[in-house]
């Protein structure tokens, strides 16, 4: 009998103290690293329809010319504050120069939680000169490219 007394009681002496064990209240959380994409304002598809809208309004005022700008790519920064700035500080294209003055800020994509610059690639469709219908350049997937600038 004292033998099992005296076993419950190193039990009880070697066993954890309630005080003494670690509460699991430190919990370890997980975060996803997301990619936040650049974004004008009032989204890309109104964007695609004022780029077209922009371009025929041009082409009445004959300052588009097929023999140039058919399927003739701008290239425009996109900076970490939303700012839109022609690639080439140097171009003199009008033609890019009253777009981007027209354009309010875009909210700037985003990467490990930091603003980054985009190249943004604004393609004329040469379709635009052969009077094709608006909703079928609009569906086009190289109407415009995103591509991230590096540091």
């Amino acid at each position: 009998m004292v033998r099992i007394y005296c076993f419950l009681f190193l039990l009880l002496l070697y066993g954890p103290v309630g005080a003494q064990v670690l509460k699991n209240t430190d919990t370890v959380r997980m975060y996803n690293a997301v990619e936040i994409f650049l974004e004008p304002k009032g989204g890309m598809h109104n964007f695609k329809i004022h780029w077209l809208n922009y371009l025929k309004e041009v082409m009445r005022e004959s300052r588009l010319d097929k023999a140039i700008y058919a399927d003739h790519i701008f290239e425009i920064i996109v900076t970490k504050d939303g700012t839109l700035l022609d690639r080439k500080s140097d171009s003199k294209d009008p033609v890019l120069i009253d777009f981007l003055r027209k354009q309010k800020r875009w909210s700037p994509g985003i990467q490990s939680g930091r603003p980054i610059c985009y190249l943004l690639k604004l393609k004329v469709p040469k379709e635009l000169f052969d009077k094709v219908k608006m909703e079928e350049l609009i569906v086009r997937g190289d109407l415009f490219t995103q591509e991230l600038l590096g540091p």
